[in-house]
């Protein structure tokens, strides 16, 4: 099973060269905005260069190269930032709840007033006050109005990070006070070297998960976990056969009270992660390739947002996970029609 490192401990990050080249200009220039959206799919590498970019800010002597972001992995801002436990580091985030043994649905407002007491202070080690939401797409409407309010007039030691997997439906007023870096896909080949370095899956596993993750590393590393492949596995049964007319039932019957949470977690992501994907390849007017092949774009548009509607409805009421799926699947049926 990959053992996976979390983006506040990763030491590099593969595929983002001339972008980091790119910020790094910036901050030697002294020309780094307040505000920043960092958008991207699920995986894609938003929190990792968020950190990235957070030590860097935090202690620009702690850099050991002129043309990146990298830091001394031995160095305290570093070690800080792996831990969450830098001072003048806050970072905004759906909270757990003891009572429910689940994280809340959104970021509140409650996080927002604590993130606005944190930039108002004068930082503690350095010369900024970081702050990383992860992510901003979680933020409910009254933290999304306070959250604008810190943006519209920063402290000027602030620096805040959005990161968004779909930065179209933040607040209009939001995206206008944030510069954007979008995250485009790392190189297939880059993919499959970083699965094989830190995997231990084969190499034939290893292009199959590279050409699913479409370009996100983070994402093809979840993957690469023993819940990620056999999610993998039953997402591409669970398509195929609501596509097709295959046994649903069948598939929905894995899914019962000892089914790993993170399998459940995967096998949503790897399901709608492949409607949403195939909408983009139809509305370019390529091919698709896989269950979905021959799918309209408005079809797999309205599928997918009929099949994340019931997967989210059906984890904020708890109810069983077979349930869920048997019902995804009949509605795709009907939404998505067979060549």
């Amino acid at each position: 099973m990959t053992d996976m490192k979390r983006p506040e401990e990763r030491i590099d990050q593969i595929g983002r060269g001339p972008l980091e080249a790119a910020l790094r200009r910036t901050m030697a220039d002294g020309a780094l905005s307040h505000g920043w959206i960092l958008a991207g799919g699920v995986g894609a590498g938003k929190a990792t260069l968020a950190f990235r970019m957070a030590r860097a800010a935090l202690d620009p002597k702690a850099l050991v190269a002129e043309d990146g972001l990298q830091v001394d992995a031995a160095s305290r801002v570093f070690r800080l930032v792996a831990q969450k436990a830098h001072p003048d580091l806050f970072i905004a985030e759906r909270l757990w709840n003891e009572k429910t043994s689940k994280y809340q649905t959104e970021i509140t407002i409650e996080t927002i007033r604590k993130l606005t007491s944190f930039l108002n202070k004068t930082p503690a080690l350095g010369a900024v006050r970081v702050a990383i939401i992860d992510t901003a797409d979680d933020l409910n409407r009254n933290a999304a109005n306070a959250l604008l309010k810190i943006l519209e007039e920063p402290p000027a030691h602030a620096l805040l990070m959005l990161l968004s997997a779909s930065p179209g439906r933040l607040m209009a007023t939001i995206r206008s006070r944030c510069r954007r870096i979008d995250l485009r896909a790392v190189a297939r080949e880059e993919i499959i070297a970083l699965l094989k370095s830190e995997t231990e899956i084969d190499a034939q596993t290893a292009e199959r998960i590279a050409d699913h993750a479409d370009g996100r590393p983070g994402y093809a590393l979840q993957l690469a976990t023993e819940e990620g492949a056999s999610a993998l596995s039953l997402a591409d049964a669970f398509l195929k056969a609501s596509r097709k007319g295959g046994d649903i039932d069948k598939i929905a019957g894995a899914f019962t009270a000892r089914t790993p949470a993170e399998t459940w977690g995967f096998f949503k992501s790897a399901v709608l992660t492949q409607i949403s994907d195939a909408a983009r390849v139809a509305g370019r007017g390529e091919t698709i390739k896989g269950p979905l092949a021959g799918a309209d774009p408005a079809s797999l548009t309205a599928g997918w947002e009929r099949a994340a509607a019931l997967a989210d409805r059906g984890d904020a009421l708890n109810l069983d996970r077979a349930s869920i799926v048997t019902a995804m699947g009949h509605d795709l049926r009907q939404i998505l029609t067979a060549p």
